[in-house]
């Protein structure tokens, strides 16, 4: 039987947290993409420039250690993001019940960059 979470008490508390949550994990997804252009760009870059290989290693190095401390923080926002949705089932809002009003997105949703907000001439 689908509930209409508009009634659920915690509904704003549920949508607040849930908004984070999410911004949160694009935010980490965003950066791990942006680093790993990063090192890809480093290493084109420094071969079209005929740098020798060993030049770009220590930068190459920093950014493998902030690739895996972005995936380490990626992984635990995962973990928490679980928990979350063991205190929302304790509220009783499940996604069973909420249907499309859930507040988890799919996959393709968090890959599909964000849009931009609509703008009106005035």
């Amino acid at each position: 039987m689908r509930v209409d979470p508009t009634n659920h008490p915690c509904y704003a508390n549920i949508l607040a947290v849930s908004a984070a949550v999410l911004d949160a994990e694009r935010d980490v997804d965003g950066s791990i993409v942006a680093l790993s252009k990063l090192m890809a760009t480093t290493i084109e870059q420094y071969a079209d420039a005929k740098l020798p290989a060993f030049a770009a290693q220590s930068a190459l190095a920093r950014l493998t250690e902030a690739l895996t401390a972005n995936v380490d923080t990626r992984r635990l926002l995962g973990e928490a993001h679980k928990e979350y949705g063991r205190t929302a089932k304790m509220l009783g809002a499940t996604a069973e019940e909420w249907g499309p009003g859930w507040p988890c997105y799919t996959v393709e949703e968090a890959i599909k960059p964000k849009a931009a907000p609509l703008r009106r001439v005035a």
